[in-house]
């Protein structure tokens, strides 16, 4: 018996990639069962892997593989369990005595957890085990024709199909490949790609091949029609068998050829993967919004990001580095001009007072001399007249 751990709704899913699902259907168990006599018993029938139409391949459709008359009854339990004495008590003995008696048939029980980890209590599971041994491409499973004289614990007549992985939908809005710097080509934009498991492929496209493939000189994608030849243009050489369509919503979907690839189920899938653009924008993932409690499904997506974020952080890290380093050049050079300025400012100011203080001096002494002159001529007023005769 396995547990499953059940992911959020996969369209939260990290959207470079997707995956098929196992068909698989629950049950709420109810107990306990008691098979205190030999004659009690629950029998039911079990089909695995039967082909669905619903998923566009060709007919005929195989009706899948059948096991009869499962049963269980007081000498399957001793068998299996002794020590259960008759008596299945809980969901997980029950889900464990089930997966005892599907064995062999292509499906399997199991028991479910939530996206913490808790134990979904009485909840159990019945799927395909995709056992492409069988010669089987579908993921079915089913359980018809329950006869019982006891109650079944809550097990009914159920089926389900599983999904196709191999195909996704790429929400189209419009791009331009722009120029960088020196390089003639322009922006990189490099990929791997691989369906159900496959091989991955690398694949990569520029500015100049855009402009060449569409007979432009912007480096345009503007339509999901375009987006389509572009793809085409990079994938099909190496994956002959996949399909490129533009929805009438404009979004392009990404799958296998039906008619060549019949298989659905956990083992299909189509990806694109190191997804690197040479001159990478800044992510937009908002860093306060991760949640990998209510997001499990989106944890290599929060990684990548955490990376490209740290990335970026270095990088820019580094850049400030080598600004602040310049900033502290070019004010070290100033300082000193400032000061060696300063120095030849006083020199200049030091030269004017030198000499404006020898002209003082000078104008000092002369009406010093002015002063003794009419000093003296006051006192000798006669002999000054004289002078005059």
């Amino acid at each position: 018996m396995r547990e499953l751990v059940s992911f959020p709704d996969r369209d939260e899913w990290w959207p470079q990639f997707e995956t098929g699902e196992v068909g698989r259907f629950y049950f709420t168990f109810s107990g306990p069962l008691v098979f205190d006599d030999p004659a009690y018993e629950i029998k039911f029938d079990v089909t695995v892997d039967a082909d669905n139409p619903a998923d566009g391949i060709p007919g005929p459709f195989n009706p899948g593989f059948l096991s009869k008359d499962i049963v269980i009854n007081r000498a399957v339990l001793d068998a299996f369990k002794p020590s259960l004495n008759g008596v299945i008590s809980t969901y997980t003995q029950y889900a464990e005595v089930l997966d005892h008696v599907l064995s062999g048939t292509g499906a399997s029980a199991l028991v479910y957890k939530d996206g913490y980890g808790n134990p979904i209590v009485n909840r159990i599971g019945i799927h395909s085990d995709e056992n492409r041994s069988l010669g089987l491409d579908g993921s079915y499973v089913e359980i018809s024709n329950i006869s019982a004289n006891v109650p079944a614990g809550g097990l009914v007549m159920d089926a389900e199909f599983g999904r196709r992985g191999s195909g996704m939908t790429l929400s189209f809005e419009p791009f331009q490949v722009y120029e960088d710097g020196d390089n003639d080509d322009g922006i990189e934009v490099s990929f791997g790609f691989s369906v159900n498991g496959a091989a991955p492929t690398t694949h990569s496209f520029d500015r100049t091949y855009v402009n060449n493939l569409f007979g432009k000189d912007t480096g345009k994608v503007e339509t999901a029609e375009e987006m389509v030849i572009l793809l085409e243009s990079l994938l099909l050489p190496d994956w002959p068998g996949i399909v490129i369509e533009a929805t009438p919503s404009g979004d392009v979907v990404v799958k296998s050829d039906e008619t060549l690839d019949r298989r659905a189920g956990s083992d299909t899938r189509i990806s694109f993967s190191n997804i690197v653009v040479s001159n990478e924008p800044l992510p937009t993932e908002n860093f306060l919004e991760i949640d990998i409690a209510e997001n499990p499904g989106k944890v290599a997506a929060y990684i990548n990001y955490i990376e490209a974020a740290t990335a970026r952080v270095i990088t820019g890290s580094a850049m400030l580095g080598a600004l602040q380093a310049r900033i502290e050049q070019q004010a070290e050079f100033t300082n000193k001009l400032m000061a060696s300025i300063d120095q030849g400012i006083g020199r200049l100011v030091d030269a004017d007072m030198n000499e404006e203080s020898t002209r003082l001096k000078a104008l000092q002494t002369q009406q010093q001399l002015a002063i003794q002159s009419l000093s003296i001529a006051n006192t000798s007023a006669d002999s000054i007249m004289e002078l005059f005769r």
